[in-house]
């Protein structure tokens, strides 16, 4: 028995010094470091040596190691080799999902930021801010955040049933049928109000094509006489960092726009560039508490530069960076929140569950527009229900194209709105809904009234000096 339990003693120490280097990239302190490893092995040794059953040796590291990295953040986990795999098909893309960006509240509870457009969680009914207590009948707590991606993850076309919870206290089982994610980033280009030509557009998310997509966007609208722009980024959950400096970038035409900070890693900044900067147009961004990541970059630049009004409610708080550290086994990775990400004025983004100072996270607007839960979920239900319509508009208009003869059009009716209670049934044609009054894009579209009219006002004292 002595002999066995120096064995595994040996064999913790090793394994736990070679986790510490490399989760740091310097050697370990073994004089402070011992008692906690000694402690490890022990119990490692005890628990192989006296459990009622065969214990899985690898199996009890990887808890431990599990464990471990779950005491840091949501965001820092141990992978294990299938989960590395995953992470791996995940940022090329080739996977099969729901549409849904998810995290861990304060308290742990797995819950929904927001359903991607145009997915399957989309089109279901998955409500922002679900909290999702089971998946496939077990219950999620005490999952990590990657453990639940993993889960949620699978191959295309196979169902996964989760259970959620609605605001209004009702449980609903929703089985969706997973999917490639491919979503098109920009939105509903349009023009609100055409007497002052103050267009709108709206990101979804963050992808390697949005910067190319909205240069397209711009450019048609300021052909057909834009002046102002609205630029909504409210249920944007984020995507890639690269997307969203080069979205900033847009707009700005120099200056940083955003930069990351961390104990071990060296500090990045990342500066806007004259090349494809958009004209100096009136600009205001739509944010509230589903804006998150590369969003909250893109509006924490724009604020510090003054280029823009922020209008709606404070950003999520999500601004930490996280590095994939590959272990010694080949096998296994370490996700680690390395870095924190800082807007060109030094403020931090990231949210720190139970922090006392509740101003140092976040993006805050100039323009406060308070909402409810029910606001909101009355807003991303217009435009779930808007793009079921335009889907199967264009569904039928596909259908009708094959055919030979197409029969005579009559003229179409009018569409009547309908709502969904959140975790409630849809609202039957014979219970039209009230219009939804957006209070948010109403305060931005008269706050870029007020900057027009500034400028038009500053453009003719200018023209009379010159005179």
């Amino acid at each position: 028995m002595k002999n066995r339990e120096i064995i595994f003693v040996i064999v913790a120490v090793l394994v736990m010094s070679c986790l510490t280097i490399a989760g740091t990239g310097g050697p370990a302190e073994p004089q402070e470091m011992y008692s906690q490893y000694q402690t490890l092995s022990r119990i490692v040794a005890t628990v192989t040596a006296n459990y009622v059953k065969e214990v899985d040796r690898e199996k009890l590291f990887y808890g431990a190691y599990k464990g471990m990295l779950q005491t840091l953040d949501p965001h820092s986990a141990f992978l294990p080799p299938e989960q590395k795999k995953g992470l791996e098909a995940e940022t090329k893309g080739e996977f099969g999902g729901l549409g849904i960006e998810i995290t861990l509240d304060k308290v742990g509870v797995l819950t929904v930021i927001t359903p991607l457009e145009d997915t399957p969680a989309f089109r279901a009914g998955v409500l922002a801010g679900d909290p999702i207590i089971k998946i496939e009948g077990e219950s999620t707590k005490g999952v990590s955040l990657r453990e639940a991606v993993n889960k949620l993850r699978g191959p295309k076309g196979k169902p996964v049933t989760i259970t959620v919870l609605h605001e209004n206290g009702k449980v609903e089982d929703i089985t969706i049928v997973r999917d490639i994610i491919k979503v098109e980033s920009v939105k509903d280009v349009h023009f609100i109000d055409d007497k002052h030509k103050i267009a709108y557009i709206r990101l979804s998310q963050f992808q390697a094509n949005t910067a190319g997509s909205l240069d397209n966007a711009v450019a048609q609208l300021l052909e057909q006489g834009m002046g102002a722009l609205v630029l909504d980024l409210r249920f944007n959950p984020g995507g890639l960092l690269a997307s969203a400096v080069q979205i900033a970038d847009r707009f700005l035409p120099e200056g940083v726009i955003v930069s990351t900070k961390g104990r071990q890693s060296p500090q990045q900044v990342y500066e806007a560039t004259k090349d494809a900067t958009y004209p100096n147009f009136p600009l205001a961004v739509l944010i509230s508490g589903r804006s998150a990541s590369a969003s909250e970059i893109v509006a924490g630049a724009i604020q510090d530069h003054k280029r823009g009004v922020l209008v709606g409610k404070r950003t999520f708080g999500k601004g930490s960076v996280q590095t994939i550290i590959k272990l010694e086994d080949g096998k296994s990775a370490l996700r680690l929140t390395t870095a924190y990400y800082y807007t060109p004025s030094g403020r931090l983004i990231q949210r720190h569950p139970n922090d006392p100072h509740e101003e140092t996270w976040g993006i805050d607007p100039e323009i406060e527009v308070k909402t409810t839960l029910q606001d909101e979920m009355a807003l991303w239900d217009q435009w779930r229900q808007k793009h079921l319509r335009e889907a199967r508009e264009h569904t039928a208009g596909q259908e009708q194209g094959t055919e030979e003869q197409a029969a005579p059009k009559t003229e179409p009716q009018p569409t009547q709105k309908q709502t969904r209670p959140p975790g409630g049934a849809e609202a039957g044609p014979e219970k039209e809904a009230e219009e939804f009054h957006d209070k948010t894009l109403e305060a931005a579209v008269n706050a870029l009234k007020g900057m027009m009219l500034v400028r038009e006002r500053a453009a003719k004292v200018a023209g009379k000096t010159t005179e």
